[in-house]
C-alpha cells in the first residue's frame, strides 16, 4: 500500500500531538519518538488490511491508537473513537481537529451504553479480555460484524471462556516491523 507524503506528514503530526499532550496528561508510556513510530504508528497500521467494512469502532481508544493512524490511512472509512475518560476524548477531539480528519467521530462514553452505531468492525488494542471487548461493544457492531482484538500474548483460557454466541474465526500472528514483541490478531464473530 503506497503512503502519500501528505499521509506520512499527518502520521508524524499525530505523534507530535500525542507526545506533546502526554507531558500533561498520561496518554502513553512511550515517550521516545522512534519507539512511538514503532509501537503506535506501525503497530496500529498493521490492522489496516484486517478491518472490514466502512464503519469502524476503536474502543478504549485512549490516545487514539489504533484509530487515528488507521483513519489517516483509510480516508474512505469512518472511525468512531470511543473512550470513557474525558481528558482522553478531549485530546482525541483536539488531535482530530488539528489533523483535519473528516472521517472520525469522538465519543466519551462507556461502550456498553452506546447502541446507535451499527459498525462493521470493532478494533481494540490492549483493552482487557476478549469477553470484556465483546461485552463493551456488541451493541454497536452489526450482526455479521467483526470483533478484532489486537493482542500480545493470548491466553488459551480466554479463548475457552469466550461467550457462547461468539466464536474465534482465526488467530493470526502479525509481524510488525521493528517491534520486538509478538503481536496477534484475534478475529471473532457472532455465531
Amino acid at each position: 500500500m503506497g503512503h502519500s507524503n501528505e499521509e506520512i506528514e499527518q502520521q508524524v503530526k499525530y505523534l507530535e500531538l500525542l507526545l506533546e499532550a502526554n507531558k500533561n496528561i498520561n496518554l502513553t508510556g512511550i515517550t521516545q519518538p522512534k519507539e512511538a513510530v514503532i509501537k503506535h504508528t506501525l503497530d496500529s497500521l498493521s490492522a489496516s488490511k484486517a478491518i472490514e467494512g466502512s464503519k469502524i469502532i476503536d474502543i478504549g481508544s485512549g490516545g487514539g491508537t489504533p484509530g487515528i493512524p488507521l483513519a489517516i490511512a483509510n480516508p474512505d472509512k469512518h472511525f468512531y473513537l470511543i473512550d470513557s475518560v474525558l481528558k482522553k476524548t478531549n485530546f482525541l477531539d483536539e488531535a482530530t481537529k488539528a489533523l483535519g480528519l473528516k472521517n472520525t467521530t469522538v465519543i466519551c462514553q462507556r461502550g456498553e451504553r452506546i447502541n446507535n452505531i451499527s459498525a462493521d468492525t470493532v478494533v481494540s488494542r490492549a483493552f482487557g479480555s476478549l469477553n470484556y471487548l465483546i461485552d463493551a461493544s456488541k451493541k454497536m457492531v452489526s450482526k455479521n460484524g467483526l470483533f478484532l482484538a489486537m493482542k500480545g500474548k493470548i491466553k488459551q483460557e480466554e479463548i475457552n471462556e469466550l461467550m457462547n454466541d461468539f466464536s474465534v474465526l482465526q488467530i493470526q500472528e502479525i509481524k510488525v516491523p521493528y517491534l520486538e514483541a509478538t503481536r496477534h490478531f484475534v478475529f471473532i464473530k457472532r455465531k
